[in-house]
């Protein structure tokens, strides 16, 4: 490698690096700007110019919403409802999404095809039809009722993604372990299933953020104060005519902590996922 040559790759891998500084700034600086205001005084909140580190850091405002029992209980929904969804989307998605990547059968292009284009339509479209579908089957104002309108837009993009992992398996080494006796069965949960782990994490982090972070249908299908999720008990903090910022600070920089939590536990399988996403692509 002549000296420019290695000059301008010297060159690139700087530039690199400061493209990834930026972006992680960027990308971070919002979950920054909320904790920091989420330890401030009150009146440290509103200064100007704007205090980014504060003087006098308190712990009140967590205090606060610890000592809130519906906060409790709306982080416990939240929790239960968004664990329900991907358990639930993961093991319709599996086999799914299995199907349709490893099988060739009649009009499998085509429901593929659907279940992707079921994906276009708003989710605000949605609402009547499951208000009126879930109120029918008595399922309004509970945990499986939230479920399943939540599974309308989880599974059909879970199944998709597993798909794509499942075409990635090199059909010989499926064929191969069907000459040696197993059982299709056996195929799938052994030799399959293990093959996609990184595409299975990948979609879990998905449909969990997907069920954690929604609004609406968890706005209008629970409609008591106790079975609420935390995105809608956010709204607790915001009057008529006054807003706990402190508070509401304090509760958005916890609502962030346990998805923050399950990539960090699956971030290992997640980039496995990815790169060999575009690596098949």
């Amino acid at each position: 490698m002549s000296a420019i040559e290695a000059s301008e790759s010297a060159l690139m891998r700087r530039a690199r690096y400061v493209l990834i500084a930026v972006m992680t700034v960027v990308i971070t600086f919002p979950i920054l700007w909320i904790f920091l205001s989420s330890i401030k005084q009150p009146d440290a909140l509103f200064t100007s110019p704007p205090q980014v580190f504060p003087r006098e850091v308190t712990l009140e405002h967590y205090r606060s919403i610890i000592t809130d029992s519906l906060l409790l209980r709306y982080l416990f929904n939240s929790i239960v409802v968004a664990s329900l969804t991907t358990l639930v989307s993961l093991l319709l998605a599996v086999f799914a999404g299995y199907g349709w990547g490893k099988f060739d059968f009649y009009g499998a292009r085509t429901t593929s095809v659907f279940v992707l284009v079921s994906q276009m339509f708003p989710v605000v479209v949605l609402i009547i039809p499951l208000f009126e579908l879930l109120s029918r089957f008595s399922m309004l104002n509970s945990y499986q009722g939230l479920v399943f309108a939540y599974l309308v837009y989880t599974v059909p993009l879970s199944t998709w993604m597993l798909k794509g992992f499942f075409e990635g398996i090199p059909e010989n080494v499926l064929r191969a372990a069907r000459i040696d006796g197993l059982s299709e069965l056996r195929v799938f949960t052994e030799i399959a299933l293990p093959l996609v782990v990184p595409g299975i994490a990948a979609t879990a982090i998905y449909a969990f953020i997907m069920a954690w972070q929604e609004f609406f249908f968890a706005l209008t299908f629970m409609q008591e104060d106790s079975l609420k999720t935390l995105p809608v008990g956010l709204l607790g903090f915001v009057g008529q005519y006054d807003v706990s910022w402190g508070a509401l600070m304090a509760a958005s920089f916890v609502t962030v902590l346990p998805v923050t939590a399950l990539f960090l536990f699956l971030q290992r399988y997640f980039i496995q996922g990815i790169a060999s996403g575009a690596v098949k692509g």
